[in-house]
């Protein structure tokens, strides 16, 4: 494309563009499970860390980077999203240096590079890099994604560098001309360089080895590496030993392999032995090529099978096939896009292959091989109006000319088919920043609910080691006891919630390699049933955050027994595609048939159907800052058509309302309306003292009012009933 800035100055405007981009609504949504598991990692000291992931199915480096940006930065979702941020932008300008061909002093190279010209596949290639959905996804996700893309093309461009080797000055002029030309015609930049080999085999070798300590899928993009190694020397003849391609390659080969032994026998039977239950099914090869090609042209946040996206998807093929043909020698093919393509999809078809083995596909993993993706892209679009009449065997313009078009007219096709491009990665971003159906998984609203609804003596059940990792980064009380469902004994949870990290039931013996600490544990389902028994003979009430509990589960054996054992209280779905949800449970032990004989007694009949009984205890001092927790006794005595909201405030001797909160009583799976007429009811309440509460003698109020109306239900006069309808229950001691 023609433009009128030198590419350096297109170059930052396009970074200030990625970064803005990318920083746009940083941190606002809720992290998922993965992101809190690299979270939770990472503010492990080093030795836990490494111990931990070892026991884990990814390789240590980001954790370590995590582990000290935290420490700097802070651990807030806007801050721990930053590290994939950098490497966003990173990749942006790194994509840019390995599109645009080697400097030349010459005076063309002068003369284009006025211009912009000469960079215009490299500018091209990090602008779409910049808007892309794909990267915008991961730019801001607390994962290695984007330092593993960044490594995997480092690793790339060293790796060209080094087999091409050291040529003669007469070479070296010859490569630098024909790197001006594949920029001028669109084809990829010369494969010839002239740095000393030395230096770029020690920058492969150490990116190589990074890449391979950060993601297990790096190996495939060194598979590839290997791949065009081997084609290009067998195609030039070179496979003698003494050749300077072929040591450098085989030395590297070896120093990498080197350089990752230590971690070589963990991530070899964290690979033949995952210490995690399997839950990525086998994806056909139809569906696995669809979905990869539409995650890189448009991102994950669009749906690919609409007519419109197909189109988009077509047009994207149209320009990526355009590469593939040289039209500027005798030739058939333009092997360097070819490789360029391979570089994406060899990578994938190997994914493909071994998940006929063991499933190991998701489209998330190809964003590591994606930079090429785009070059492509790039040079797809510049060579529409783009070509070099010197390379060229036959004229060029004589299909051009035959049919009546202008450079004009192509220049506004290629501006046409960039807006298009451009018009669906925002309808993507957009989709990403906005759209829920796209949300990643609320884990957040699901803990803050937890964490909401607890009461003392509760106890809280976490699906395997799905949820425990968003549980600790998101839950801000007490906990008094955390640890797995099958080694529970009854504890007291009064001073803070007992955590229960469920197993995989039915899972293999193998599952988490035995060690106490895993992540995952197996289990049957008569060991579960007994571990729910104890629970539930020592609780009032349990609560249940549900997250891909059909795989840990299949057989619904917690879900079963809680529905059967206990009565539902509180059942709240989050947004996020693997619908966590929230569920609160009665258990026997909480089921009141009267009021205990320690409650005050103060019976009051709201709307003249449910009566207040009581509540406990009589006299109440709590600290500012403190919860306040008190249990109101209710009983229904006529039927109710809508679930009547619980009022609690704390009001000062002025009338002043100090603290208060409304609630659904008892919870929205067991509103007043789903009480039978004579049943008793313990509701137990807490009311969090704010810090710079006055220190003095309060009162304690509740009411029940209409949700839809606002009105509250009107109670019979006697000395505890306000006008308002209030209902005074104790006076409250706040101590500073």
């Amino acid at each position: 494309m023609r433009l009128q800035l030198p590419s350096r100055v297109w170059l930052l405007f396009i970074l200030l563009a990625a970064f803005a981009l990318r920083l746009l609504r940083l941190g606002v949504n809720s992290l998922w499970y993965d992101e809190t598991v690299s979270i939770y990692l990472a503010r492990q000291d080093l030795v836990s860390l490494t111990r931990h992931t070892a026991g884990d199915i990814h390789p240590p480096l980001y954790y370590y980077l995590l582990h000290f940006w935290g420490q700097l930065a802070g651990w807030s979702e806007f801050s721990a999203a930053f590290l994939s941020l950098f490497f966003g932008v990173v990749l942006v300008a790194l994509v840019y240096r390995v599109a645009t061909p080697t400097p030349t002093p010459s005076p063309v190279r002068r003369s284009a590079s006025a211009n912009g010209g000469e960079a215009g596949v490299g500018v091209l290639a990090a602008f779409l890099v910049a808007i892309s959905p794909f990267n915008l996804w991961y730019s801001q996700e607390v994962r290695m994604y984007t330092l593993g893309a960044m490594l995997g093309l480092a690793s790339v461009y060293f790796f060209v560098r080094m087999l091409a080797g050291p040529k003669s000055q007469d070479a070296s002029r010859k490569s630098q001309v024909a790197g001006h030309r594949s920029q001028v015609t669109g084809s990829t930049p010369s494969l010839r360089f002239t740095f000393h080999v030395s230096r770029d085999c020690l920058a492969y070798i150490v990116v190589t080895a990074l890449g391979l300590y950060t993601l297990y899928y790096f190996a495939f993009l060194i598979v590839f590496e290997n791949l065009v190694a081997l084609a290009w020397l067998i195609r030039s003849s070179r496979l003698r030993i003494t050749n300077y391609e072929l040591r450098p390659w085989l030395s590297s080969q070896l120093a990498v392999a080197l350089l990752y032994l230590p971690w070589l026998p963990i991530a070899f039977r964290q690979a033949t032995d995952p210490p995690v239950p399997p839950w990525r099914t086998n994806t056909p090869l139809s569906d696995v090529l669809l979905e990869s090609f539409s995650a890189l042209a448009m991102g994950q946040s669009v749906d690919w099978r609409s007519p419109l996206m197909w189109l988009v998807l077509l047009l994207v093929a149209v320009l990526i096939a355009f590469t593939l043909f040289d039209r500027t020698t005798n030739k058939l093919f333009n092997y360097r896009a070819i490789a360029l393509l391979g570089y994406t999809f060899i990578p994938l078809l190997l994914i493909y292959i071994l998940s006929l083995w063991k499933p190991l596909y998701h489209v998330r993993y190809i964003f590591v091989y994606s930079p090429a993706f785009y070059i492509l892209l790039a040079q797809g679009l510049t060579r529409i109006t783009t070509y070099d009449p010197s390379a060229a065997p036959v004229e060029p313009t004589a299909l051009r000319t035959r049919l009546r078009i202008t450079n004009y007219e192509l220049r506004i096709t290629q501006y046409a088919l960039l807006a298009i491009l451009v018009a669906a990665s925002a309808l993507s971003a957009s989709n990403f920043w906005f759209n829920p159906r796209y949300s990643d998984d609320d884990l957040r609203g699901a803990v803050q609910r937890l964490a909401d609804a607890w009461r003392p003596g509760d106890a809280i059940l976490l699906d395997a080691g799905y949820t425990y990792t968003a549980f600790d980064y998101y839950y801000d009380q007490p906990v008094a006891w955390r640890g797995r469902l099958t080694e529970y004994t009854p504890r007291d949870a009064r001073a803070g919630a007992v955590v229960l990290q469920t197993g995989s039931i039915g899972g293999a013996a193998n599952l988490g390699w035995g060690n106490p600490e895993s992540d995952f544990y197996p289990t049957t389902a008569e060991e579960t049933r007994a571990a729910l028994d104890r629970v539930f003979a020592a609780h009032p009430r349990v609560w249940l955050l549900r997250l891909y509990d059909t795989v840990v589960d299949p057989d619904g054996v917690i879900r079963d027994y809680l529905a059967q054992r206990g009565r539902i209280l509180d059942d709240q779905g989050f947004a996020g595609e693997s619908f966590a949800r929230v569920q609160g449970y009665l258990t026997p032990r909480g089921v009141v048939a009267e009021l205990p004989a320690s409650a005050t007694a103060r019976r009051v009949l709201l709307g003249e159907r449910i009566a207040l009984v009581g509540f406990e205890p009589e006299t109440v001092t709590v600290r500012a800052g403190a919860p306040l927790d008190i249990d109101l006794y209710w009983q229904a005595e006529q039927p109710t058509n809508v679930d009547a909201h619980l009022f609690v405030g704390l009001f000062a001797s002025d009338g002043k309302l100090i603290a208060s909160r409304e609630e659904i009583l008892l919870g929205n799976g067991w509103g007043t309306s789903r009480w039978t007429p004579g049943e008793f009811f313990r509701a137990p309440v807490r009311l969090m003292i704010p810090k710079d509460a006055p220190a003095a003698d309060h009162v304690l109020r509740a009411s029940l009012f209409n949700p839809l109306t606002r009105e509250p239900l009107s109670a019979a006069g006697n000395a505890w009933v306000a006008e308002d309808g209030q209902i005074g229950l104790t006076r409250v001691r706040v101590a500073k």
